[in-house]
C-alpha cells in the first residue's frame, strides 16, 4: 500500500465489482487503470480542490474519478475509469476510507509503474477539470 498525506493507495483485485460497489463514495472509490501514479496525482488534485473549495463534485471520490478521467461527467468518468472485475486501484481518503478498504478483505496486488507517456497523458487529463 502505498501513503501519500493520509491518502491510501492499493492495488486490489476485485472478483464481483457489485459486492464492492455499495462501500464506495467519498472516502473509498476504485478505478481500472493500469499504473498507480496517475491515481495519486488524482487523489492529491481532489483533495486539493476541496480545501481550496475549487470542486466540481459534491465528494472527495467523484472530485477524484473527475480529476483521474478529465472530464466534469460523473457518468462519463465511471465509464471511462470506474471499477471493474480484475485489478483496481482503491483510493482511501484518510482513516475511514481506509477501515472500510481493510472491510473489503481483497487481495492486494503489486502496485505497477507506467511509462512516462502514459503517466504524462493522466497528468493532462487531470489537470484539465483544473482549468474547466
Amino acid at each position: 500500500m502505498i501513503e501519500i498525506g493520509n491518502v491510501y493507495i492499493a492495488r486490489v483485485k476485485v472478483d464481483d465489482p457489485d459486492k464492492v460497489v455499495d462501500y464506495l463514495g467519498g472516502d473509498l472509490q476504485m478505478v481500472s487503470v493500469e499504473c498507480w501514479k496517475p491515481v495519486a496525482f488524482a487523489a492529491l488534485l481532489a483533495r486539493r480542490a476541496f480545501e481550496r473549495r475549487t470542486n466540481h463534485a459534491k465528494t472527495l471520490g467523484g472530485e477524484f474519478l473527475l480529476r483521474l478521467a478529465g472530464t466534469l461527467q460523473i457518468r462519463e468518468a465511471i465509464a471511462s475509469v470506474g471499477l471493474k472485475p480484475g485489478p483496481n486501484y482503491a483510493v482511501a481518503f484518510g482513516e475511514s476510507g481506509l477501515e472500510k478498504l481493510k472491510r473489503l478483505d481483497l487481495e492486494e496486488l503489486e502496485p505497477i509503474d507506467c511509462d512516462e507517456a502514459t503517466a504524462k497523458t493522466f497528468f493532462e487529463k487531470a489537470a484539465l477539470v483544473e482549468v474547466l
